[in-house]
């Protein structure tokens, strides 16, 4: 098969459009697998059989390694967007990083589940493979996420896109976000290692596909050339340059953190609140309203915007509001009493935060998109790679932010010495489940966790959430200028600038 050449102009060629979204599902049910998981795998399987001391000093050593390496990822982002745009291989832009990364970042990710030394020595691994899986995904990420803005202008195509493609991302997300939880419990390790193995092999396997398959759209000769020039320096003059790329970024870094908290608590949510035993059924449960919450809110953003014709920062204005409300609900629920006889009621709520956030997140999405149209108005330059690399930074941003704050407000509610007596016993009694659910069910739920611990608890993962949620309103509202009439504009104009580039 010739992969070189293998461009397009005018409509997204289908065969382009559905191998492109639906490739989402599996890259980011693997990243997700890590995301959500690496840490319950770390606190609860990797540690080992360990003393509390020494349980406390590893996992203390782990979060600062995180920390760092996703701040130190964050700033690698837009140098991989650099070597992208100045790169041009004949098989395309994108293509070859999207391959390179998803192989490399697979044998990554298993590794990093199966190869478990005990005490320090575990700790050295962590950081090498977390470094390495990073680092190659960064690789494919920018690649796969830049291709978004570069397959189309048209505001309803990219719409159309962004929902298609966030849908199979979700569908990604709860197919190991639901299922895992539930065989987890008393069989973390073993679920943990298949899991890891599955979701690599089926990320691989789909990147692998888009790549011999997909076509890029081909770029005017003026902005390649643009492109090709591009220094260094110019990763974050960008930035600098753009006011409205400026103020996406920090709305989505916002968003990114606060949006992300309450999933980083995860499985502790429910272990420490409603008991070992039933926590992995209550995630399920909580996932399944997550999915439909979010496929809703997906399927309904399209009508909302091209049907019902509500302009987006109206939209924005009312799921944020929305939003805001719901985490009040949230951080109330656990205080009442028996609260674990309405797990309804805490459904209601997490229904309603999340199809918010579903909405709040599409049009983040699109806002930063129009940026690079924006960049390409006024500058001549598109920079997808470069722009799309700062929306990867945030998220590894927030992503570290996201972890400082799970580290503080477990340590401050007293819950590692909990989870390093579930470790132990994870890594002592390997094969009598029952057993450890047994043991682990009088170290967690509401009968052993005392009502100080769940207010400290309550505060990180609903509380700070809120605070971030209010920041990105104001900020999006008050500085944020490129709606729907101003893109259509500037557009136009981008139009008649390459018409007469070809009457010449």
């Amino acid at each position: 098969m010739n992969l070189a050449n293998r461009t397009f102009e005018g409509d997204v060629p289908k065969l382009t459009k559905w191998l492109y979204t639906t490739s989402g599902a599996f890259r980011d049910a693997s990243y997700q697998f890590v995301s959500l998981f690496l840490l319950v795998f770390v606190q609860f399987c990797g540690l080992g059989n360990v003393t509390a001391s020494e349980y406390v000093q590893m996992y203390s050593a782990i979060t600062i390694i995180i920390i760092i390496l996703r701040i130190w990822d964050g700033f690698n982002d837009p140098i991989m967007g650099f070597i992208i745009e100045k790169c041009h291989f004949k098989t395309g832009k994108y293509r070859p990083w999207i391959f390179i990364g998803a192989v490399t970042n697979s044998i990554v990710c298993i590794c990093m589940f199966w190869i478990l030394p005990t005490g320090w020595a575990y700790v050295a691994c962590f950081a090498l493979f977390y470094f390495l899986w990073d680092f190659t995904y960064t690789m494919n990420d920018i690649a796969f996420w830049s291709v978004l803005p570069s397959l189309s202008s048209n505001e309803k195509v990219r719409a159309n896109l962004t929902t298609l493609l966030s849908i199979f991302v979700s569908v990604g997300t709860f197919a190991v976000g639901g299922i895992v939880p539930m065989l987890a419990s008393g069989n973390q390790e073993m679920t943990y290692k298949i899991t890891a193995l599955v979701t690599s092999i089926l990320f691989c396997l789909s990147q692998v596909i888009l790549v011999l398959f997909m076509k890029e759209r081909k770029v005017s000769d003026v902005v390649e050339k643009n492109d090709e020039k591009m220094k260094f320096k110019d990763i974050f003059t960008v930035i600098v340059k753009n006011d409205q790329l400026r103020v996406s970024i920090i709305g989505i870094l916002l968003y990114y953190t606060g949006s992300s908290v309450l999933v980083a608590a995860g499985l502790n949510y429910f272990y420490f609140n409603f008991g070992y035993q039933v926590g992995g059924t209550y995630q399920f449960y909580f996932t399944i309203v997550y999915a439909a919450a979010t496929f809703i809110a997906q399927l309904l953003y399209p009508l909302f915007v091209n049907k019902l014709k509500i302009k987006r920062m109206n939209l924005f204005t009312i799921c944020s509001i929305v939003t805001i409300v719901a985490y009040v609900g949230l951080f109330v629920y656990v205080f009442f009493p028996s609260y674990t006889t309405y797990f309804p009621i805490l459904c209601i709520f997490a229904f309603i935060a999340f199809f918010g956030q579903t909405i709040i997140s599409l049009i983040l999405y699109i806002m930063i998109q129009d940026t690079i149209d924006y960049n390409e108005y006024k500058f001549n330059e598109r920079r997808e790679s470069s722009i799309f690399s700062l929306r990867a930074f945030t998220a590894k941003i927030a992503s570290s932010i996201q972890q400082l704050i799970l580290y503080i407000f477990l340590a401050s509610a007293s819950l590692f010495t909990i989870s390093n007596k579930i470790a132990n016993l994870e890594r002592e009694f390997i094969g009598q489940s029952d057993y450890i659910i047994s043991e682990a069910n009088k170290l967690t739920g509401p009968q052993n966790i005392e009502l100080w611990q769940r207010i400290v608890f309550q505060v990180g993962f609903c509380i700070v959430p809120l605070v971030l949620f209010i920041l990105t309103f104001i900020i999006i509202k008050t500085k944020y200028k490129l709606d729907e009439n101003e893109h259509s504009r500037i557009v136009k104009e981008i139009g008649n600038r390459k018409n007469e580039n070809t009457s010449l």
